[in-house]
């Protein structure tokens, strides 16, 4: 009987043990979205996986940005512990720096608790964090040499080109054997060639492109706009193939020929961004190469390639969205098939990137409720992808940073402080930091306390410099509607612990934005003002409906009990230790919930 016993435990703990966890965020993708919004109905792949697991609102970090919102994912802590408070946050020690430098959020400086990649690696997992936040620098903090770890970043690595149309007008004809016509053009680093042929006599219809003059090529066909979203059909299908580049950074770029004149003389061509790919691994060569050449590398997000209520501009935006989308895809399913790791963490910078710009005018447009449609059904696509390169044993989790409200005005709260005599401007009209009592940190604020160098408040000060701010923000109101724009505040030593904005970098006063208000910290326009065009946005309070984050989850361990306690974004790093039968980050503060049950 004890020995029945015994081999049925170690089965249960071989297969916990054999078992692979992937952690994909979904930038932006918020709980009420998932729940309650038209444009994520058509996901059947998500759906899907919602149906054999679960899917819950989580709380996500507050501020509720990007950068600690993801970091408080990976490490299972809050910024108070993690050293990471928002896309940018203060600098330490206070000493050394003013309350108004920052740190950039996204990068792994200043990092202070271990991602739960390389957690597993030092307990002897092979694991892998792609495009996740703190991928870069590569620094002992999130890629110690020395243990099974792979780690790749394209977002803060160096930019050479952004995304642009290019059209005859940029470029120089040059002589070439005819029917060709050929072409050149240089931008900065760059230097391209171009042959534009027909492949039906006298009817010009593609283009060729190369980096080196008789060097490796690809084919751009001119082809018609998409006019529907991508189901039942290939994504981003009338892009060229990537063209490997070696220098000045290796990347891929990609071509899609928009127009092209029947003799050949005039063409709209779309050239993508061109960003270095980083790695780190013990094979680090060959797996760049590998990665550029196999999965076609990745791209920076889409740009808007002109106004989004016209309706070219607005699909060949999708088209380049689709193209970024199905890259990010093929580079998770790529390091998920090719370096088997047990534990890994990629990233979706979608739906958050359209989001912002789409979001609030889809409610009166419906070409944009139309194109919010369509990046969540390529976005699917691309995850079906993943999911499908699974095996049944394994975990997979879908996350986000954060939710999304839709916005149609913004608030410049600098002004009714500076009345107050809280913050000073300079001729500029930017915030002088000799003179102003508060320092703006994403929706939150920092008093310039004697600790800080340069600070000017004694800190015996602190607290009633907040209560004056409370008192004049809360008097702002929608002088159209009467309606007070700021609806929240968060000082407190409770609320601070709660959502993990203390700390010595922390904030000492925290914001909401009513519902369709967002923050901006200027100076040039009245207090109150409406959006020259509704878009979307985040950092409020992190348990209101609209900024709460999703998570998805199915295996053979993640039906998650109903009763069990509301989740946050510092419980995913333990869960997926949990999963994996490893201890946790050795910082997490988070719990996984299926401890719970």
């Amino acid at each position: 009987m004890i020995l029945r016993f015994a081999a049925a435990l170690l089965a249960l703990v071989t297969i916990a043990a054999a078992q692979r966890v992937l952690v994909i965020s979904l930038d932006g993708f918020g709980y009420r979205a998932l729940t309650q919004d038209a444009a994520t109905r058509d996901m059947p792949a998500l759906r899907a996986l919602m149906a054999r697991g679960t899917a819950r609102p989580m709380q996500p970090a507050f501020p509720s940005t990007t950068a600690n919102g993801h970091i408080a994912l990976a490490s299972g802590a809050w910024g108070d512990v993690n050293g990471k408070h928002a896309n940018s946050h203060a600098v330490l020690p206070r000493k050394d720096h003013t309350s108004f430098e920052r740190a950039v959020g996204f990068r792994a400086e200043g990092l202070t608790a271990e991602p739960v990649w390389v957690t597993a690696a030092r307990q002897g997992l092979r694991a892998a964090a792609v495009n996740f936040v703190p991928t870069y620098p590569f620094l002992q903090a999130n890629a110690p040499p020395g243990i099974p770890l792979t780690v790749i970043n394209n977002y803060q690595t160096r930019r050479v080109a952004g995304n642009r149309l290019v059209t005859e007008k940029d470029m120089r004809e040059t002589a070439c054997g005819k029917p060709r016509r050929c072409f050149t053009w240089q931008e900065d680093e760059l230097t391209f060639h171009a042959s534009v042929g027909a492949s039906r006599s006298g009817i010009y219809d593609h283009m060729e492109i190369s980096a080196e003059r008789g060097g490796p090529h690809v084919r751009a066909r001119a082809a018609p706009l998409e006019d529907a979203p991508p189901s039942g059909r290939p994504l981003a299908r009338h892009f060229s193939d990537g063209l490997l580049l070696r220098e000045p950074v290796p990347a891929v770029v990609y071509f899609r020929l928009f127009d092209l004149g029947v003799d050949g003389s005039s063409f709209t061509l779309l050239r993508t961004a061109v960003r270095e790919l980083a790695i780190f691994d013990r094979e680090q060569g060959r797996i760049q190469q590998r990665i550029l050449a196999d999965a076609g590398g990745v791209i920076d997000n889409g740009t808007a390639l002109g106004s989004p209520l016209d309706d070219t501009s607005l699909r060949r935006t999708l088209e380049l969205d689709e193209l970024v989308i199905r890259q990010q895809g093929r580079l998770q399913e790529w390091v998920w098939r090719n370096v088997d790791p047990r534990l890994q963490l990629g990233y979706f910078s979608y739906p958050d990137h359209s989001e912002h710009a789409w979001l609030g005018l889809s409610a009166s447009n419906e070409r944009i409720a139309f194109a919010r449609r369509w990046i969540h059904v390529a976005l699917d696509q691309a995850l079906k992808s993943i999911i499908n390169a699974t095996s049944k044993g394994d975990s997979v989790i879908f996350v986000s940073d954060h939710g999304m409200g839709a916005v149609q005005k913004h608030v410049r709260f600098y002004l009714p402080l500076e009345r107050a005599g809280l913050v000073a401007r300079t001729a500029k009209g930017q915030i002088d930091t000799h003179l102003s009592k508060l320092s703006g940190l994403y929706n939150c604020l920092l008093v310039n306390t004697r600790d800080w160098k340069g600070g000017i408040v004694p800190l015996g000060d602190r607290d009633s410099i907040l209560r004056t701010a409370v008192r004049v923000l809360g008097d702002v109101r929608d002088p159209q509607t009467g309606q007070a724009v700021i609806q929240g505040f968060y000082s407190t030593l409770a609320q601070k612990a709660a959502f993990g904005f203390d700390g010595e970098a922390g904030a000492d006063l925290c914001l909401d934005p009513a519902s369709g208000y967002y923050l901006n910290a200027t100076f040039n326009g009245p207090v109150v003002e409406a959006l020259l065009q509704p878009a979307g946005q985040h950092g409020g309070y992190p348990l209101r409906e609209d900024m709460r984050s999703i998570f998805i989850g199915a295996g053979p361990r993640l039906k998650i009990a109903d009763h069990a306690p509301h989740l946050r974004a510092i419980d995913i790093a333990p869960l997926a230790a949990d999963l994996l039968g490893i201890a946790p980050p050795a910082q997490s503060k988070g719990r996984s919930p299926l401890q719970s049950q």
